[in-house]
């Protein structure tokens, strides 16, 4: 009886120790995570810290970065809330662009244009800019 509660106690000190670590180290949970357009690595590849930044291209060509966790989620967020835009030929100039990176790793990069926005990487899937991505992006 003895030794099988040493074992459980060790089991229980090697998993709490194992969500201390992932939770200080990396941005995302595993359990939680899902991987999408937005997020398309896999977890271990988004170590803290996590930063955005935001370029401004339209008027003053400014470069404002985001380095707070709880922003950063919240603009991941609403990223991923955006719908996608059926095919559309919408032209226009680049109004902003933005880039999510970590330990000097760019992980996705985007262009901001007017009403819609589009992935880098991909091959052209365009998404609608929705009135709360637009708030956040004014806010900055």
């Amino acid at each position: 009886m003895g030794k099988k509660l040493i074992i459980f106690g060790g089991l229980i000190i090697v998993v709490f120790c194992t969500y201390i670590y992932v939770d200080q180290r990396y941005f995302f949970n595993p359990i939680a995570f899902t991987q999408d357009d937005i997020t398309p690595y896999h977890w271990s590849e988004y170590e803290r810290p996590v930063t955005i930044t935001y370029y401004d291209l339209e008027t003053e060509r400014k470069a404002y970065k985001l380095e707070q966790e709880k922003a950063v989620r919240r603009f991941l967020e609403e990223m991923k809330d955006s719908p996608p835009m059926q095919e559309s030929s919408a032209t226009s100039e680049v109004e902003g662009a933005l880039k999510l990176s970590c330990e000097g790793d760019t992980l996705l990069e985007v262009y901001f244009y007017e009403g819609y926005w589009e992935i880098l990487r991909e091959s052209g899937t365009m998404y609608e800019m929705t009135k709360d991505l637009k708030g956040l992006i004014e806010t900055l």
